[in-house]
């Protein structure tokens, strides 16, 4: 039997990264020069802006976008840490999904049930219980499922033209240029563009590098971003030569559960964990979004 490795990680996030990091240290001081620090307050805010959307995008290039009452239970900057410094993925999963427990996930699953509907819930329900039976490979195909599903109802609400609507990316990336686009950022959101060689990400970076400040949007930001770079990585490209080669995606990819080019034994909790996860956060955007439409 073929023991199946993780993919290693796309860098480009983390290269942005370290790179803002050194570019606010290299400028901190000359910030915070007396007298200077009001005339320097724009630069300081856009950089420290893209410095928060690169930490963002690499919690996504991992597959995580935690929900913000999780965010003070964990030790984020450690996990960051930890990928600086090249720690496996799979460790890195492993300690992330350690942090949480089965009511915390049950809490995610009731929360999540809240805004969808009946038949949803039942398979909602179904995922919570294969899960809690170990059996993850079952438990993420019914939350990917759910995934695709809650983005295409919320597109054909809107859209009598069905054309594309079996896409997820592009239903959501609809969805959100449509709401936010416009108003909240300066540039348009990849949901045309292609994965393969970094352009949907650099698009992707660039888009939320935009962002226009508006405190009425805070509440819509905070899941949005972590939640666009988390599918993002969730719908990226797929190479079945790596199948071959004895190779997974570093993060669970919708591609491969599509196609069941996993193994039964190549999903973790932790990849389900992630799910969840996407899933309860893209259900609470699209309901502060039907809320404020009404």
């Amino acid at each position: 039997m073929v023991v199946m490795v993780k993919k290693s990680m796309n860098s480009l996030f983390l290269s942005y990264l370290l790179h803002s990091q050194s570019n606010i240290e290299e400028n901190v001081e000359k910030w915070t020069e007396e007298f200077k620090l009001t005339e320097n307050i724009d630069e300081i805010s856009g950089t420290l802006n893209e410095h928060i959307v690169f930490i963002m995008a690499c919690w996504g290039e991992m597959g995580w976008c935690l929900p913000k009452w999780k965010q003070r239970n964990i030790k984020l900057g450690k996990v960051l840490a930890d990928l600086k410094n090249n720690v496996p993925i799979d460790s890195i999963d492993e300690g992330l999904a350690d942090c949480f427990n089965e009511r915390e996930i049950e809490a995610l699953v009731i929360l999540t049930q809240k805004n969808i509907n009946n038949s949803d819930k039942s398979k909602l329900d179904l995922a919570f219980e294969l899960y809690l039976k170990q059996e993850y490979f079952a438990s993420s195909m019914l939350l990917a499922g759910l995934i695709d599903s809650v983005s295409i109802n919320q597109f054909l609400q809107t859209h009598s033209d069905p054309s594309n609507v079996s896409q997820c990316w592009k239903c959501y990336g609809k969805v959100i240029q449509e709401n936010y686009g416009e108003k909240y950022f300066g540039g348009t959101f990849p949901f045309n563009q292609p994965a393969s060689n970094d352009k949907r990400a650099n698009a992707a970076i660039e888009f939320f590098k935009a962002l226009k400040h508006d405190n009425c949007f805070d509440n819509e930001k905070e899941l949005l971003i972590p939640l666009s770079f988390a599918l993002l990585k969730f719908f990226d490209d797929s190479n079945w030569q790596d199948k071959q080669a004895g190779i997974i995606p570093s993060s669970i990819n919708r591609h491969w559960l599509a196609h069941s080019m996993y193994d039964y034994d190549d999903i973790k909790r932790a990849d389900c964990i992630k799910l969840f996860c996407i899933l309860f956060q893209l259900v609470e955007l699209y309901s502060l979004l039907n809320n404020t439409s009404k």
